[in-house]
């Protein structure tokens, strides 16, 4: 009951999220479709202005056909005035063959080269534009072609390198604003580790010490028990709790680990592991679930032991739920890869499985399919397996109801 507030509360804020990314979405959408509807309104009008030039030109040249034209007025035209027009041009005679231009070929270049270049150039510019035709009385006597210029060309690419700009900005930044909450989530998962170690230790040094002098006290006679209870009964009693309050304390000290280089040394990863199957084991469900262990001949691993061995511990733990209480079969195994110099452990069982869907999310901070927990265990074991020992943990495979399989890779 004291967690409902607060997943109303982060209900909230996920609405909040959501709708604050919806209105930034349709933002950047609204200035992309203004932009582009400027960019191309001035297109439009960049065209047109060059239409009606080229109208212009075509009656000069018409002009200039005319018998009664002076011909020094004829080459004024074309040479000042024609071949100085900031877009392409090419005029060609009634029968489609080019007579003028205004490209960077020569006009007295006639070659089958040139002459196949200019006709490719008139197909290009009729699809841009629609020719114009230049008559003489009532026949036509040549064509006026016509392509945009490179101001239209430049007009037209801005929009796309702005969306691309754009686009590429908005993914910098939703990377770095992922990775600065990822990294304000990590520093708040260790401070709450380092807090929970430092509030453990205290109490549990206590009790430690206080059970020790209580079972000196009675190998000294000073403290006398009731007739029933025999001596090794209270000796098996205060050794458990010696052994409960031993493993409290490497949690703490788990915990203390967190957020900072742990040491390393050399160890057997197998006796890690069979560490971790002899203490759950005992607390399977009665006559259910059965762990069978497989273990290859490994070298030794340069590891924080007991940071592996809560890695181990949850994968296994994990198991234990997911499974059948009555049939549930988890299988742990190791092995030695050399040419790799890798030692891999393997934990796979039976259980429900993790649908397709959320197989990419287990190792985010905060998911669960748990009705209780943080959402923690996977996160921490895959820092501790990838920043702390520079291997990698993976879910290799997960088939409802069939099989699940986890695997670490520890570098030799």
């Amino acid at each position: 009951m004291p967690r409902e507030p607060a997943k109303h509360n982060d209900r909230l804020y996920k609405g909040y999220s959501r709708l604050f990314k919806g209105f930034l979405a349709i933002g950047i959408i609204a200035v992309i479709a203004l932009f582009i509807y400027f960019n191309q309104a001035v297109v439009s009008d960049l065209r047109k202005d060059a239409k009606r030039l080229s109208e212009a030109y075509a009656h000069l040249i018409q002009y200039g056909a005319s018998e009664a034209t002076d011909p020094a007025v004829i080459d004024f035209i074309f040479d000042n005035i024609i071949t100085k027009v900031n877009f392409p041009m090419i005029v060609t005679d009634r029968h489609g063959n080019p007579s003028a231009w205004t490209m960077e070929y020569s006009p007295t270049d006639t070659s089958a080269a040139i002459r196949h270049k200019l006709l490719k150039l008139v197909k290009e510019y009729d699809h841009q534009n629609t020719p114009i035709e230049i008559k003489s009385d009532t026949a036509v006597i040549s064509i006026l072609h016509y392509g945009d210029s490179d101001l239209i060309w430049k007009l037209r690419i801005i929009p796309i390198i702005e969306i691309s700009v754009l686009t590429l900005f908005i993914a910098i930044a939703f990377i770095g604003f992922r990775n600065i909450k990822q990294s304000e989530q990590r520093s708040i998962w260790v401070g709450m580790a380092k807090e929970t170690a430092h509030q453990l230790g205290t109490p549990l040094s206590s009790l430690i010490g206080w059970v020790e002098l209580l079972r000196m006290r009675y190998q000294e006679g000073k403290i006398a028990l009731a007739a029933d209870f025999h001596n090794g009964d209270f000796m098996e009693m205060t050794d458990k709790m010696l052994a409960d309050l031993h493993r409290l304390e490497r949690i703490a000290t788990r915990f203390g680990q967190i957020g900072s280089a742990p040491d390393l040394s050399e160890h057997n990863v197998n006796d890690i592991v069979r560490a971790v199957v002899d203490y759950l084991r005992p607390r399977l469900p009665a006559g259910g679930v059965t762990i069978t262990e497989h273990y290859d001949d490994l070298p030794a691993t340069r590891v924080n032991g007991e940071l592996l061995r809560w890695v181990v511990e949850n994968l296994v733990k994990n198991s234990m739920e997911a499974t059948n209480p009555k049939t549930g079969v988890i299988s742990i195994s190791t092995a030695h890869n050399a040419m790799q110099k890798k030692v891999t452990i393997i934990v796979e069982d039976n259980g429900k499985g993790i649908p397709f869907s959320e197989q990419k999310k287990i190792f985010s901070p905060g998911f669960t399919t748990k009705k209780r927990g943080w959402g923690l265990g996977l996160t921490l074991a895959r820092r501790i397996i990838e920043e702390y020992h520079g291997g990698k943990i993976s879910l290799r495979t997960s088939e409802p109801g069939i099989k699940t399989i986890f695997a670490v890779e520890l570098p030799l």
